[in-house]
């Protein structure tokens, strides 16, 4: 689904304040990147972004299991990072009642920076510790959570989780040869992920026999969860969505599927590609508000991995 009349809204103001998009879908590609709401996509959260890249790995197809970090030469069109914001996380992204304010396991938070695609949330200090494993029990114990359902594989899989920004700043997480998390599912079984307030970031899942896939350039490929948790930017408002774009640019369709859902509302790509429901394909690039758009407060979503229809 996407956002009616408050996304509307969201989406109008985006155009010139901080309270644009964060997913910003980058897509979250993050896409780079989804924000939610009116928030993006853009290949990085909706909207189409380019940037050299110094990656000098394979030149053929993905699946170079450690690339080289993108510079920041490389990257700089893209995220360019704007002034850092005087305040932290604030009161939009989490309350006194907050489950996740008491929860243990999450790191420090850190400040927002920048705006629009570049936007920076919340990644955890240590880097990546905004993002952590926990046992079924814990769920209820997390605002911001991901079940990620096994049912329909028939190996295991690792599922890598990262956040939008690198530990440097810069729109980079997915270019990472490491990752704040990797989580294994085996079949028929269930892992569960915690997320803390304003994160943006993706993952993906794919079969433990194989590589890490990956374009020639580095960026992760594959079709990509997107989320953003109470976004600060975005007034606490949260967002999901499946995305094929980067694999789109790569030309390459043979991927597990992914279904995601939360809130009573779905995106997914089938495996391979064989159907797009409320989902991103490269021709979406520029539209916002596709996938799950959900208004403040808790959102435990449920993705189920290979995803055949």
């Amino acid at each position: 689904m996407q956002f009616k009349n408050s996304l509307v809204l969201l989406t109008a103001l985006t155009a010139g304040s901080a309270v644009a998009r964060t997913h910003g879908h980058q897509r979250r590609h993050q896409h780079q990147e989804r924000a939610v709401g009116d928030w993006v996509t853009a290949v990085i959260d909706g909207e189409t972004v380019s940037w050299k890249n110094t990656y000098a790995g394979p030149t053929g197809a993905p699946a170079a299991p450690a690339p080289a970090a993108p510079t920041t030469t490389g990257v700089a069109a893209v995220k360019n990072i704007a002034e850092v914001a005087n305040a932290i996380v604030g009161a939009a992204t989490s309350t006194s009642t907050s489950k996740t304010a008491t929860a243990t396991g999450f790191g420090a938070t850190t400040a927002p920076s920048g705006s629009g695609v570049t936007y920076c949330g919340n990644v955890g200090v240590p880097y990546g510790s905004n993002i952590i494993e926990i046992s079924k029990d814990a769920l209820s114990s997390y605002d911001y959570t991901i079940t990620l359902d096994g049912s329909q594989i028939t190996e295991d899989y690792e599922v890598i989780f990262w956040n939008k920004c690198g530990a440097d700043g810069t729109l980079t997480g997915f270019f990472g040869h490491s990752f704040p998390l990797t989580v294994k599912v085996s079949p028929k079984s269930k892992s569960y992920v915690a997320l803390d307030v304003d994160t943006q970031g993706g993952f993906i899942g794919y079969p433990s026999s194989s590589p890490i896939p990956r374009a020639a350039d580095g960026i992760v490929l594959g079709f990509w969860g997107e989320f953003d948790f109470a976004s600060s930017v975005n007034h606490g408002w949260s967002g999901f969505d499946v995305s094929a774009i980067q694999a789109n640019i790569a030309g390459i369709s043979a991927f597990p599927g992914l279904h995601i859902s939360g809130d009573g509302q779905t995106s997914s790509i089938s495996t391979n590609l064989g159907s797009v429901s409320n989902a991103y394909t490269q021709a979406e690039t520029d539209i916002g508000g596709i996938g799950g758009n959900v208004a403040q407060g808790p959102l435990a979503l449920t993705a189920i991995l290979n995803y055949s229809g």
